[in-house]
């Protein structure tokens, strides 16, 4: 049986299970794992990149007894691909578009299957360089977050837009510590932030609850991180915003204490969920506690309440629950969280 991981950028496939492996993306390249071998098939110009893999942090990616290939492409990623598999049954990732899935459908005579990706379980506990850098990618972000708390606080950011302060988010990202979003910033108001992954807009902010969900890249990790702040006069409603964000806010607390190693997943969303009940807002938490964090900014498994993953040391996930009112607005905070032998540490700290 052979694995058979494809990426192309060019046709749609984007797979980082080859940035987990070996520390940088690429546009085009094959992976064939058989038995004990990994056989990695680069295009030529990223060839000459294999010299500074970090062998050391391979090992540790991988099993230390494999052994590692490097083939350049020569011509097209099928054709290298099926010349290593031959007549053999093949299994490819579930990522795979049907361009690829039907050229090699047909100049491959065996049977063809489909996988889940193949380091999907691997990529759930974090080496030591992993984790460094998602640490890296908060520090970046919170000192964004600082940014827009002083617009805040200033009332610099009344009369702004929507897209303008996500400029800002951008820009700061970029100015200071050469980087990127690893994915779009939410910045929603009033009832946009009701909306699921509302896109920033020509909405003006002025008075009422801002919700602002950001991510920094670094080193090809991410970080996750939502706020959500009232803006200008305390009206009155002010008052239930406040009461919904105090409970958020213990909810979340409740959650990072309780999310210890050999707890499973569904037990951090019910205690974050029991919290929230007793404000009687139970029914308006409508999202996942939360979800494991790396290369992809959503990566498996969920903390919901079906999870029964158990944690362990060295895992990285979310906790971000919320309070969603679709008819005025949401309140969510999310930080990242480090879990360790006999402590989690929380990436920030929320304000009760």
């Amino acid at each position: 049986m052979y694995k058979i991981l494809i990426t192309d950028t060019d046709n749609g496939i984007i797979n980082n299970q080859f940035t987990y492996i070996i520390g940088f993306g690429v546009s085009s390249w094959a992976i064939i794992i058989h038995k004990k071998e990994i056989r990695i098939i680069l295009d030529g110009r990223y060839f000459c990149m294999t010299k500074n893999i970090n062998k050391k942090q391979l090992a540790e990616r991988i099993w230390k007894k494999w052994e590692i290939i490097y083939t350049k492409l020569e011509w097209n990623i099928i054709d290298e691909v099926l010349k290593y598999t031959k007549n053999s049954t093949i299994e490819v990732e579930d990522n795979i578009t049907l361009k690829y899935f039907e050229a090699i459908g047909k100049k491959h005579s065996g049977k063809i299957k489909i996988q889940v990706p193949f380091f999907e379980e691997k990529r759930m506990i974090k080496q030591s360089d992993e984790r460094k850098n998602i640490k890296k990618a908060i520090q970046i972000i919170d000192n964004v977050w600082r940014e827009i708390e002083k617009l805040s606080n200033s009332e610099k950011i009344i009369w702004k837009t929507e897209a303008e302060v996500r400029t800002i988010i951008v820009t700061k990202i970029l100015e200071l510590w050469w980087a990127w979003e690893s994915f779009e910033a939410i910045v929603a108001f009033w009832k946009n932030s009701a909306i699921p992954h509302h896109k920033a807009s020509d909405t003006i902010i002025w008075n009422g609850a801002l919700l602002i969900d950001m991510w920094a890249l670094y080193k090809w990790y991410c970080s996750d991180f939502t706020r959500t702040i009232w803006v200008w006069d305390k009206t009155e409603d002010y008052k239930e915003f406040q009461k919904i964000y105090t409970s958020v806010a213990k909810a979340h607390k409740k959650a990072c204490i309780f999310a210890k190693p050999w707890v499973k997943g569904k037990e951090i969303d019910s205690v974050t969920r029991k919290s929230i009940e007793k404000d009687w807002y139970w029914e308006f938490f409508t999202h996942s506690t939360g979800h494991w964090v790396g290369i992809n900014i959503h990566e498996q498994p969920w903390i919901n309440k079906k999870s029964t993953q158990i944690i362990e040391e060295n895992m990285v996930f979310t906790i971000e629950p919320g309070i969603y009112l679709p008819w005025k607005f949401w309140v969510r905070l999310e930080n990242i969280v480090f879990v360790q032998k006999n402590w989690v540490k929380c990436s920030s700290e929320i304000k009760l």
